[in-house]
């Protein structure tokens, strides 16, 4: 039984920095694309929609996967000191 708490925690512990790499992938693919006014700049309107589809989906599944992560380790105290 601790065995299985304990891979958990491990697996939420590790989950943390890939979502904050995701997150700062997202910020950094905004940025790119900022003119000299501060204003996200598209070619396309192709290219908009991908890059909203695909940030947006980044987003939402880091967001997922902290919470994830966040209920594993919760999880964990709560078995060990609960």
């Amino acid at each position: 039984m601790e065995d299985d708490s304990l891979n958990s925690l491990i697996i939420s512990v590790l989950a943390i920095p890939f979502v904050i790499a995701i997150q700062l992938w997202v910020k950094d693919r905004r940025d790119r694309r900022r003119n000299s006014d501060g204003e996200v700049e598209f070619k396309t309107t192709r290219e908009a929609l991908f890059s909203f589809l695909i940030e947006g989906i980044a987003v939402v599944g880091g967001l997922a996967i902290l919470i994830a992560a966040t209920s594993g380790i919760a999880k964990y105290i709560i078995n060990i000191y609960g």
